[in-house]
């Protein structure tokens, strides 16, 4: 009898070893089901194109459904490479305000390698969207809302550039977001971020929204411009209000 235990005992092990890696398949399976069910039901639209296509899907698909104070289609989006009058677009810098309420003297750099830009084009003169200094809330949700398709649907785009007239004559802001930056919200489904069924009308507010809006874009929102550089490309400077 003794003689066997050592032949139970190995038996028992492999039997062991057996189980144990029958139920790390088993849980590998369902956590690929599941992201792929997370995945699946984000939300009840996708685009079926990839790349360029995939971004004008998105684009025209969300700017659809955002409206002026008279039902019109608050502004047309158009999706760009990091490209600016013909200039390879080589660094996006940024430069913002600290929690004190000083300029940060640091200025980040940013590459465009996997940049996206969407440009606003509204029903003002060059393109304006409302006579206001900065964008709205509307327009800064629309912004969230394109990244966020992106961002989930659309492989190699990591930053989202949303460019926006904001007056008639001059001033344009850029809505600069990250996907790292949206790491939660692209983890649970729309629905969750933008609760709302369709954006409200313009001028008019919900208090389900407003303060996630507000949190996800309003430090993202700057003043930008275009600067040429000496190699022949450009930088996009994105600096705090003055």
């Amino acid at each position: 009898m003794s003689g066997r235990r050592p032949f139970r005992l190995a038996y028992a092990v492999l039997a062991l070893v057996f189980w144990l890696s029958v139920a790390g398949f088993v849980l590998l399976l369902t956590r690929g089901h599941s992201h792929a069910a997370t995945k699946a039901n984000w939300s009840a639209w996708k685009p079926t194109d990839s790349g360029l296509l995939g971004a004008r899907q998105i684009g025209h698909t969300v700017a659809a459904q955002y409206k002026t104070a008279t039902g019109e289609e608050l502004a047309a989006v158009q999706e760009h490479l990091p490209e600016v009058q013909g200039l390879h677009l080589e660094t996006i810098g940024v430069r913002r305000l600290l929690q004190t309420g000083q300029i940060d003297p640091y200025i980040g750099l940013f590459g465009t390698d996997q940049t996206l830009i969407y440009a606003f084009c509204g029903l003002e003169a060059n393109c304006a969207i409302g006579s206001a200094t900065a964008p709205s809330r509307l327009v800064r949700r629309e912004a969230l809302e394109l990244s966020l398709y992106a961002f989930k649907y659309l492989r190699g785009v990591d930053q989202v550039v949303s460019l926006v007239q904001t007056t008639k004559t001059s001033g344009t802001s850029a809505i600069f977001l990250r996907k790292d930056q949206l790491s939660a919200e692209l983890a649970k489904p729309l629905r969750d971020t933008l609760p709302l069924a369709e954006p409200p009308p313009d001028g008019s507010t919900d208090a389900r929204e407003g303060s996630m809006i507000d949190a996800l874009t309003l430090q993202n929102t700057f003043p930008a411009h275009f600067e040429p550089l000496p190699d022949g490309d450009a930088i996009l400077v994105l600096d705090v209000s003055s």
